[in-house]
């Protein structure tokens, strides 16, 4: 993989790629992607893109023509929340370099402006809240990676594997099984104040 944000290959083949439009209507886009010339196996990924009346649907499945280590994951960005519930039941500790190395728990608290990390198996619905709303972020992945530092932006990230899954534990797609998962992002009002 190219050393995109060296010594460290980010974000995977496809988050500068082109993407297809295979299916559409008013309400839902359907996308394809070849893995790349980068990635040494064979493979495609489609994402699935559907709205509704109180939020947003994503299902991303990555197709093998032969066998091969897999991830996927979504990088949203958020405008800076004012609140947060984000309660996850350990974190990856990272070494020197910045690589999940291992699962360490319990969690250090939050310091807001300093997160760059995963961690796993939310314990609560993740909820970003605003003025008037939230959003209610839940997936079928069990690891999230949580990035705030910037002062405008938070980014809440699920993601079938922990950061480096590759050399750890990595999951294996073949001509006869894919990876699929699902991430759906839902905003609802604010209960009225009494």
């Amino acid at each position: 993989m190219p050393l995109n944000m060296p010594p460290h290959a980010i974000h995977g083949t496809v988050f500068e790629s082109r993407w297809d439009v295979v299916d559409a209507d008013h309400t839902m886009c359907r996308l394809r992607c070849n893995l790349g010339d980068q990635w040494p196996f064979r493979g495609r990924v489609e994402h699935t893109v559907t709205l509704n009346d109180s939020g947003i649907d994503h299902e991303l499945t990555v197709s093998a023509d032969e066998p091969m280590p897999a991830q996927v994951g979504w990088h949203p960005w958020f405008v800076k929340p004012l609140t947060t519930q984000l309660i996850f039941r350990a974190t990856h500790r990272r070494d020197h370099d910045g690589i999940a190395e291992s699962l360490e728990s319990p969690i250090p608290d939050f310091v807001p402006g300093t997160t760059d990390d995963c961690f796993v198996d939310p314990q609560e619905i993740l909820t970003l809240g605003y003025d008037t709303f939230h959003l209610e972020l839940t997936s079928t992945c069990r690891h999230w990676v949580v990035y705030d530092e910037p002062p405008h932006a938070t980014c809440v990230e699920p993601q079938s594997g922990p950061p480096n899954a590759f050399n750890q534990a990595p999951a294996v797609v073949t001509p006869t099984e894919t990876l699929t998962h699902r991430f759906t992002i839902t905003w609802a009002p604010h209960p009225p104040r009494a």
